[in-house]
């Protein structure tokens, strides 16, 4: 008869933890107040060698022509010695996460894991790199351990490397954007985004550099302010500024918190809408999902990837998950489960996001077909 399949391996993608908002500000010196003090940071990070060195161009479709621009030595994201940094209370998030996961994994395995069934990768940024130290240390309990975590994949871990992959993803952003139905949903919305852009600048917050940081999927480098008009501030840029400020009882008292909903809720809406399109979805993250088919292959029992909320989007609208109810906050983790039936049947996997069973959109019922997922994911809308 039909028995329990067996787990044979979990594999966890999980975001940072709070950070300082990327977008540079004026109070230097109360943002800096925020971060993790050197010694935490020296200890969490003394039994940590990072790997940059890998090939991630080897996860890429082989059939679609890549961008020779050469990579920009620093994602726009990436921040700067203050902002855009892992605080005392993303660190703190990030550890409590771990301790989680120590309780799920031994639930799942029947034993706890040790760090040599643990294989790592993360973002190349200081703040993903600094929450998976975070979550190993909650997982470990600060056992001392060396770990080697991989930091060579960022460019396919991230659906808006600076340049694209491919030059294809920027015409093809440029398109989706520009559609129909997408251009009336920024309509209703412009005028949202122009008075909170007013409100943040006119409340003497942000710093100089403030106008150069862009990012996101579909919104790079948009300078259609008129000479010598400030420009509306891109979704992204105001979502990720409204949150850090929300979350520390800084929001300018124009932006009230529901605004500060409905900007969040729209930024998502946007990035969830336009990596719906599978096409897109394949060239934004079909690099990752052969990436991950191979660690759900194995050897390790468990692999972790550190990384972003937009590495979380990429990943469920990829693998053509439902939407989860919400956006996928600080130190969220989408977790892949995956199952050997008896009798050598083909493995099955189950995902969730913080704990949120997301079904997938074609396939049937909680556990499915990981190979049929991976062809999905990889079929790009049988183009």
């Amino acid at each position: 008869g039909s028995s329990t399949p067996q787990i044979e391996r979990v594999l966890i993608i999980h975001r940072h933890g709070d950070r300082t908002p990327i977008t540079p500000l004026v109070d230097e010196d109360f943002w800096r107040s925020t971060l993790p003090n050197e010694e935490m940071l020296r200890s969490i990070g003394r039994n940590v060698k990072i790997n940059q060195n890998s090939d991630y161009s080897q996860y890429l479709d082989t059939s679609e022509p890549r961008s020779d621009a050469p990579r920009e030595s620093k994602h726009l994201a990436k921040g700067g010695p203050i902002y855009g940094q892992l605080t005392q209370l993303g660190l703190l998030q990030m550890i409590e996460l771990g301790a989680r996961l120590k309780e799920d994994l031994r639930a799942a395995f029947g034993e706890d894991v040790a760090p040599s069934d643990v294989k790592l990768y993360s973002t190349d940024f200081p703040r993903t790199l600094q929450s998976l130290q975070g979550t190993l240390l909650g997982l470990f309990d600060g056992e001392d351990s060396e770990f080697d975590i991989d930091a060579s994949y960022t460019q396919i871990m991230i659906p808006d490397p600076q340049p694209r992959n491919y030059p294809k993803q920027v015409v093809l952003e440029k398109k989706l954007a520009s559609a129909e139905t997408f251009l009336s949903q920024e309509k209703s919305m412009a005028e949202l985004a122009k008075t909170a852009s007013e409100a943040l600048r006119s409340s003497g917050l942000l710093a100089p550099g403030a106008d150069k940081v862009s990012f996101g999927v579909g919104e790079e480098k948009d300078q259609s302010a008129a000479a010598g008009q400030p420009r509306t501030l891109p979704w992204g840029q105001l979502a990720e500024l409204t949150k850090c400020l929300l979350v520390r009882s800084l929001l300018p008292a124009s932006i009230t918190p529901s605004d500060q909903k409905r900007i969040m809720n729209h930024t998502a809406q946007r990035w969830f809408s336009l990596l719906r399109s599978p096409a897109l979805s394949k060239l934004a993250f079909g690099p990752f999902v052969r990436l991950l088919a191979e660690e759900a292959a194995g050897p390790a029992k468990v692999t972790i990837f550190s990384a972003h909320d937009s590495t979380l989007i990429g990943a469920i609208t990829a693998l053509r998950l439902a939407n989860p109810s919400q956006w996928p906050e600080y130190a969220s983790h989408l977790k892949v489960e995956v199952f050997k039936p008896e009798g050598g049947g083909t493995r099955l996997a189950r995902f969730s996001l913080n704990g949120e069973v997301l079904r997938h959109l074609e396939l049937e019922g909680e556990l499915i077909p990981l190979d049929d997922v991976v062809r999905l994911a990889l079929d790009g809308g049988g183009e």
